[in-house]
């Protein structure tokens, strides 16, 4: 064993000297059932004189963490094919919330890509704004002819932000927020006498 050892060194050596190594690419396999959660809470005083009662307004996300690494295999699908089925899975779990609560989800997520292409594309102010770029950036190279129909969609979204003229609140009128304000805190600014600004 201890001489099998010192061969394997010796030819590790030698291989060092002859260039540079490579080797595959790794991936982390999560144990069955392995979940991650994304909790987004707001909270806001309700409108009238006293300012003693507030609202508060959770949403959850539950992702399913990855147990099998082959569909991550390059020669499969390439990369950007499978940051774009990442990012729809989301998008559709989301969709899929605000549906319950009454909003149009499709809308919303299709105006929260249309204004993070359009004002998140450069060094984010923070945290905060660094991680809508990473769930709101959808990758916008060339589609392949196999991918779904979901995947068009977004990208038209994304590229409206990026190429369009008109505001996203236009073209999007279905959705009554902003996902991005919300998230960077513009629905959190109350007035003194207990009404949002704009609203009094």
């Amino acid at each position: 064993m201890r001489t099998a050892l010192i061969v394997d060194s010796i030819n590790l050596s030698k291989r060092n000297e002859d260039g540079v190594l490579s080797r595959n690419k790794r991936y982390i396999v999560f144990p069955e059932g392995s979940t991650l959660s994304i909790a987004i809470c707001m909270t806001a005083q309700v409108l009238g004189p006293a300012n003693i009662f507030t609202e508060g307004l959770n949403w959850g996300i539950s992702y399913e963490l990855p147990n099998d690494s082959s569909e991550f295999r390059e020669y499969f699908f390439p990369k950007k094919v499978m940051q774009r089925r990442h990012r729809r899975d989301l998008y559709q779990k989301m969709e899929l919330i605000m549906n319950s609560m009454g909003y149009d989800g499709r809308a919303c997520i299709f105006k929260a890509l249309c204004e993070t292409s359009r004002r998140l594309m450069s060094n984010g102010n923070g945290i905060i704004e660094e991680l809508l770029k990473i769930v709101f950036k959808f990758p916008l190279q060339r589609l392949l002819h196999s991918e779904p129909e979901e995947h068009r969609l977004y990208h038209w979204a994304s590229r409206m932000g990026r190429d369009s003229n008109q505001e996203c609140e236009d073209m999007f009128p279905g959705c009554s927020f902003s996902l991005i304000d919300m998230a960077l805190g513009g629905y959190s600014n109350i007035e003194d006498d207990g009404y949002p600004p704009g609203n009094t």
